[in-house]
């Protein structure tokens, strides 16, 4: 980490001249990744009050699928190897990032929408273990739904991104 990642124009003259090497590039994406995490998390989700140990807990887990998700994505488009890397990885961004949004989140709100309009309406969610057990630490089912969805959807965009860096990153064969 150097200092001027902290300095806009300081690091806009050190791109300028060449200066930032394709690994640098690849901490700084996932830097901003961390720190959009931190601040634009919502305290963490809707369904969960902030500050309680589960939206720490969810917190930890967004963060860590960051990590490993942003290493594997490195690794698969070919790491120091391929100079394009940024700009592969964020053409590629929208696409993945806007189709694993509508599946996963279909799906969510597809649920969500069943147990409210009486498909499941035959189970008492409320008489089990696992609710109880929810209530007892600051959670409920629709963090527990959330979380899952979050997760799945954190873990479904970095493995599509791997795959889809992996191809980009083959040379055109003549």
């Amino acid at each position: 980490m150097h200092l001027d990642w902290f300095q806009p124009a300081r690091l806009a003259a050190r791109l300028s001249h060449g200066g930032v090497p394709n690994r640098e590039v690849a901490y700084l994406m996932l830097a901003s990744l961390l720190f959009s995490s931190v601040i634009f998390y919502g305290a963490f989700t809707w369904a969960n009050p902030p500050w309680t140990w589960l939206s720490l807990y969810e917190f930890v887990v967004v963060v860590a699928i960051t990590v490993v998700g942003m290493g594997k994505c490195y690794e698969a488009a070919g790491a120091d190897a391929n100079p394009r890397f940024a700009a592969d990885f964020s053409c590629l961004t929208f696409p993945v990032w806007l189709w694993t949004t509508v599946l996963i989140w279909s799906v969510y709100w597809g649920g969500v929408f069943a147990f409210r309009s009486g498909v499941f309406a035959a189970y008492r969610f409320d008489q089990m273990g696992l609710a109880k057990n929810l209530a007892l630490i600051g959670g409920s089912f629709g963090w527990l739904w959330t979380f899952l969805a979050l997760v799945f959807s954190q873990v479904v965009f970095f493995a599509w991104m791997a795959r889809v860096l992996r191809v980009a990153a083959k040379k055109v064969e003549a």
